[in-house]
C-alpha cells in the first residue's frame, strides 16, 4: 500500500485530513507528524511514497525537510502547503519532485487528486528527480526567509546564496561573487541542499536583480556553465 507522510503542525487540519481521507484507506495509508524533525525520523524508518509538508513548522521547518528529501530521497515526490499565494512562485519546472503547491485554504478535492496522480508517475529505472535549485530559491522568496542557502553539485564548486527577508543579497561560487555566482548556482544539477542561519555580521548586497530575472538569465547562460 502507498504511504503518504504529512508534516503539519495544525492539529485541527490534521484531524480534518484524517476524516476526509478515511474513504481512501484501501488506496493509501496516511502518517501524520507535527514537524520536519519527526518527518525525517519517519523517512529513516519507513518506505514513503509521497510527502506533503507545510513550510512554517516548529523545530525543523518545511524548507529544511525538503532539503533533506532532495539529498537523501530524491525519488520521493513532494507537495507543499503554504499560506502564501503560489502565484508568487511563478512557473514550476517539469523535472521537479515538487510538482504541486497548494495555498491554504485549499480545495480538498484538488489535493486528493494530486496525491492519486503522484502514485501514477512513471520514473524510469535508475532516474531520480530532485527539486531544482530554482524552486528552492523561489520558496525562500515566497516565505520571506532570512538564511544561507548552500548548494553542492558533483564536480562543481560549492555555491552559497545569502537571503534576507526573501530577497537575494549576495552569492559566492568559487571565485565568482554576486550575480555571476548566482547564475552558476541556479543551474546546478543533482544538487545537495543545506540551510543555515544568516550570521550577525553585515552582508554586502551585491545582487540587484530580482530573483525571477536571475533565474531567467541563468537558464539562458546554462550551456556556459555546463549545466
Amino acid at each position: 500500500m502507498e504511504k503518504v507522510l504529512i508534516a503539519e503542525d495544525d492539529l485541527k487540519l490534521q484531524k480534518f485530513l484524517r476524516i476526509r481521507w478515511e474513504k481512501y484507506k484501501d488506496t493509501f495509508e496516511t502518517i501524520f507528524v507535527n514537524n520536519g524533525e519527526e518527518a525525517i525520523n519517519v523517512l529513516k524508518q519507513k518506505y514513503i511514497s509521497l510527502v506533503i509538508t507545510d513550510i512554517m513548522m516548529p523545530k525543523v521547518d518545511g524548507m529544511t525537510l525538503l532539503g533533506y528529501i532532495n539529498n537523501k530521497h530524491p525519488h520521493i515526490p513532494c507537495i507543499v502547503m503554504t499560506a502564501y499565494p503560489p502565484q508568487r512562485l511563478g512557473k514550476k519546472h517539469s523535472d521537479d519532485n515538487l510538482f504541486r503547491l497548494f495555498q491554504k485554504p485549499f480545495q480538498m478535492d484538488e489535493l486528493t487528486e494530486a496525491i492519486l496522480n503522484a502514485f501514477e508517475q512513471d520514473i524510469p529505472d535508475g532516474t531520480l528527480k530532485g527539486i531544482s535549485v530554482s524552486s528552492f530559491l523561489q520558496m525562500i522568496q515566497l516565505e520571506e526567509k532570512t538564511c544561507i542557502f548552500e548548494v553542492s553539485s558533483p564536480g562543481k564548486e560549492k555555491g552559497i546564496f545569502y537571503f534576507k527577508g526573501g530577497i537575494p543579497y549576495d552569492a559566492v561560487c568559487g571565485n565568482l561573487k554576486g550575480e555571476e555566482a548566482a547564475f552558476k548556482i541556479i543551474v546546478m544539477e543533482k544538487a545537495e541542499i543545506r540551510f543555515r542561519n544568516l550570521p550577525r555580521k553585515k552582508i554586502a548586497k551585491r545582487i540587484n536583480t530580482e530573483l525571477a530575472g536571475l533565474i531567467m538569465e541563468a537558464i539562458r547562460r546554462k550551456d556556459d556553465y555546463g549545466g
